[in-house]
């Protein structure tokens, strides 16, 4: 398991940074946590990141493709996407600072 503490300057590029530091290339273009286990994310503050010009926070939006799509594209190489496998999110709100309410396309994958 891994904890993911978002913030005010949390950004799609460093919430992708910090999960794939946790996984390591099984086979082909698949990902996943070490050995034959499963990997659950702790999101901490999933509220905090702040709202861009399109009122949207990139960070949530990354989550929200990789718990629909199961998988992130390499920055790198966009034309190369890496499927995730045994990966499972559980995150937390902070109730006095952030926006007070999250998009509706991840709210529905919680």
């Amino acid at each position: 398991s891994a904890s993911i503490n978002h913030n005010n300057y949390t950004t799609s590029f460093a919430l992708q940074a910090i999960m794939m530091s946790h996984l390591d290339k099984r086979t082909g273009r698949t990902f996943g946590p070490p050995g034959n286990r499963k990997c659950i994310y702790f999101i901490d503050d999933l509220n905090m990141p702040e709202l861009d010009t399109y009122d949207t926070q990139s960070a949530i939006m990354l989550l929200s493709q990789i718990m629909s799509y199961h998988s992130i594209f390499d920055r790198a190489r966009l034309e190369e996407r890496r499927e995730l496998t045994d990966v499972m999110f559980t995150a937390c709100m902070n109730p006095k600072s952030g926006s007070f309410m999250i998009n509706t396309r991840l709210q529905r994958q919680f």
